[in-house]
């Protein structure tokens, strides 16, 4: 058995290590040749650092047009705005009927994808794990979350699943909706002041423009008929807690001058809410300070 993985993010490296140790073979599916010689000129292998000490994975290597096989278990866990032209760049190699699990954050870029892979044996999937690269090929598993699965096109249908230690989602819709709106909580208000999850309430002034950021996402929901078991503020002063000490990824892209997926995030609230023409100012003006934060970066 095998799998490619597209990236070798600090996500798709901890499946790296999950998949290698489970009896799979991984090949890692690089954007350029440069970086496909820097892999094998360290060593071929991955480097995944965690409480226990350090993992040496074993993989092999490639750019999309030197895969020379065809892809049969392919796993996508890039960033939001990366992950369809990612899939495109690998459409050709793809085997009939290859099962494709799309591990992003963000809420939008899933349904597109689903549109134009639905011929494949396709899977949406969350994870709270925690992890950031520390350097090339080398990942720092930080916090050991849980990671849902399921389908879009047919979300009832219970199928089993293709990834190891992960549970099944029979709505996993919802479940990308749900981090979706907690992320567009968190992420933009740390990036902002340049903080760890657990500060975001520590100052009055971040309190009430979480609160506002929440009350916007109560209005959508109200429209779309979204009904939650807990109130997304209790939800969001969770997820801090329990990632008190977690540098938020946005934060993490900004610090280091990346793009950052603040339209797949707080942009998918506003766009949705704009097809019910709900005014959300508060995730507007996130968008609009992160663009310029990381364009001061740059």
């Amino acid at each position: 058995m095998g799998w490619d993985i597209i990236g070798a993010g600090a996500i798709g490296s901890l499946w790296a290590k999950r998949l290698q140790q489970s009896g799979n073979h991984v090949n890692l599916i690089l954007r350029t040749e440069k970086q496909v010689d820097q892999f094998y000129q360290q060593g071929a292998h991955l480097g995944v650092f965690h409480s226990e000490g350090h993992t040496s994975i074993p993989c092999t290597a490639s750019t999309p047009s030197t895969i020379n096989h065809n892809i049969t278990q392919l796993l996508v866990p890039t960033k939001a705005f990366d992950a369809f032209d990612a899939l495109e760049s690998v459409r050709s190699k793809l085997a009939a009927n290859a099962t494709i699990v799309v591990m992003i954050n963000g809420y939008g870029a899933q349904q597109q994808i689903q549109k134009a892979y639905s011929d494949y044996n396709l899977f949406f999937a969350s994870t709270t794990d925690g992890a950031f690269n520390k350097a090339p090929f080398h990942t720092v598993h930080a916090a050991t979350g849980s990671t849902l699965i399921g389908k879009l096109d047919n979300p009832e249908k219970r199928s089993d699943t293709p990834l190891i230690s992960t549970d099944w989602s029979r709505n996993i819709d919802s479940v990308l909706w749900r981090k979706v709106t907690i992320n567009s909580c968190i992420n933009p208000v740390t990036a902002l002041y340049s903080c760890r999850n657990g500060e975001i309430f520590l100052t009055p002034e971040r309190t009430d423009l979480i609160t506002e950021l929440v009350h916007e996402i109560e209005q959508l929901e109200k429209a779309i008929a979204f009904i939650r078991d807990v109130p997304l503020l209790d939800e969001v002063k969770r997820i801090a807690h329990l990632t008190a000490d977690n540098r938020s990824s946005m934060l993490q892209d900004v610090l280091n001058s990346r793009r950052t997926e603040i339209e797949h995030i707080n942009g998918a609230i506003v766009k949705r809410a704009s097809l019910h023409k709900i005014e959300t100012p508060r995730h507007q003006e996130m968008i609009n300070s992160i663009r310029a934060l990381t364009q001061s970066h740059q």
